[in-house]
């Protein structure tokens, strides 16, 4: 793997960093920035910013208010960097958690990125990893999968992405080419649409999304019991805690190469 010279960190690499996150939640944002800090980049850095986030009267045909105005986080982001004239933005959602190899190869990483052809990169994926050592970090993929809490952005798909990301919340549920669906479900038809797009999926997954109560629908009952929430968040801690140093794997088997 080429390395970067001087060494440069994955936040300097990207033109921003943003921060998908609901001003309530305070604790999400402070976890995501201690995540950060992990790179090397303080909270104060012009590089983070912590987008406004929109907050919807009604879901507009979506799960709900919160699955909608994720949403529309995602898109105003990618709006907002081609309007700043970036030429690729990081996108986090405040529950992102990276792993100790992202933390230690970042400069290596980095590098890797700066050579290849991409359009988008995620991080984090629900597709199965790969446990040997030595290959490239990140595999070209066709294959659908979950999850957008990690991913970069290229400028190069700025319009494309924006446009598409539109369509899908005029169209109706159900429809072939995406009706008001979900984020990380946009993406995978997105790329399904249009199979010239460069998607990079790490390989193995570097972030998965920290145990925390979603903010997208309703809390669960464990989540409103103050008797059962202490017990619920230390096993999340320490669920985290062994995937961060690769104790255990949430996923078997590999990344296919697509």
């Amino acid at each position: 793997m080429n390395n970067c010279s001087p060494a440069v960190t994955l936040p300097e690499f990207f033109g921003r960093v943003d921060i998908l996150n609901l001003p309530e939640r305070k604790d999400r944002l402070r976890a995501t920035l201690n995540e950060l800090r992990r790179l090397g980049l303080s909270a104060d850095s012009r590089r983070v910013r912590v987008p406004y986030a929109p907050r919807p009267a009604e879901s507009n045909g979506l799960n709900s208010r919160g699955v909608y105005g994720s949403f529309l986080s995602h898109l105003q982001s990618i709006r907002e960097a081609k309007r700043d004239g970036l030429q690729s933005v990081w996108i986090l959602e405040d529950d992102a958690c990276f792993s100790h190899r992202l933390i230690r190869q970042q400069s290596e990483i980095a590098a890797f990125l700066r050579d290849a052809d991409w359009d988008m990169c995620f991080f984090g994926h629900s597709l199965k990893r790969v446990a040997t050592t030595g290959e490239s970090p990140f595999v070209r993929s066709s294959e659908p999968f979950m999850w957008a809490h990690c991913y970069a952005v290229h400028s190069k798909v700025f319009d494309r992405l924006i446009k598409y990301l539109e369509e899908t919340l005029s169209r109706p549920p159900g429809h072939p080419e995406g009706g008001r669906v979900y984020i990380d479900a946009a993406y995978t038809l997105f790329r399904r649409l249009n199979a010239d797009v460069v998607c990079l999926v790490s390989n193995p997954c570097l972030s998965i999304q920290r145990g925390s109560p979603s903010g997208l629908n309703a809390a669960q009952w464990f989540d409103r019991s103050p008797i059962v929430r202490p017990f619920i968040h230390g096993i999340r801690v320490v669920r985290d805690a062994c995937w961060r140093y690769g104790l255990y794997s949430r996923f078997g088997g590999q990344v296919r190469d697509g």
